[in-house]
């Protein structure tokens, strides 16, 4: 078995007080910058709450977000919503996760206020940068994301795992498939492969 340099990952982790109907978590927004070369002093953030949305492709701020910041736009696109289709601004922003989980230049468009719910919205165009689970454990919620992605999450593997673990590898399937002859397969050609 050769193995290599682990990856390096940011990563945090949140729980609800019970079952979450929706995940939101703090992050801070602020103009983009390259974080390579950041500026100094630091660039202004504003801490908001943002709403994870999967449905959701691309990140949105609301408007209060945008002007707090006294962000530029940088175009206009239509974005397609609930309520229809609008016209909307774009910015080019830096969103900070909690425990530092850092996502530089991401082009967001803005978004009427979020009625105090949120004031910016984590779409799939930052979820897919990494990797995100959400759990509900004995009526608890929890949510963990990291960047970047470091291995493929298969729950029917895990499940499989725990199922057949201690079956030995020449022995019948537990499953109980049958080759085309009648004989039961090899756990080992099966669930074990």
């Amino acid at each position: 078995m050769t193995s290599g340099p682990v990856p390096s990952f940011h990563a945090f982790t949140t729980k609800a007080r019970g079952l979450a109907r929706r995940i939101v978590t703090p992050a801070s927004i602020g103009p983009a910058f390259d974080p390579r070369n950041p500026p100094v002093p630091p660039s202004p953030q504003l801490a908001v709450q943002a709403l994870w949305d999967t449905g959701a492709t691309g990140s949105v701020i609301t408007a209060a977000t945008a002007a707090s910041l006294h962000l530029v736009p940088m175009g206009v696109v239509t974005v397609n919503h609930a309520g229809g289709s609008s016209l909307v601004n774009t910015y080019v922003v830096s969103i900070t996760l909690p425990n530092q989980v850092g996502v530089a230049a991401v082009q967001v468009s803005e978004c009427p206020d979020g009625a105090g719910q949120f004031d910016a919205i984590i779409g799939m165009d930052v979820i897919t940068l990494g990797d995100l689970s959400i759990s509900n454990l004995n009526g608890q919620t929890w949510m963990t994301f990291r960047i970047p992605s470091v291995e493929a999450v298969d729950f029917v593997r895990e499940a499989d795992r725990l199922t057949y673990s201690g079956v030995p590898r020449n022995a019948p399937c537990p499953c109980g498939k049958l080759r085309p002859d009648g004989q039961p397969i090899k756990f080992k050609h099966c669930h074990g492969a």
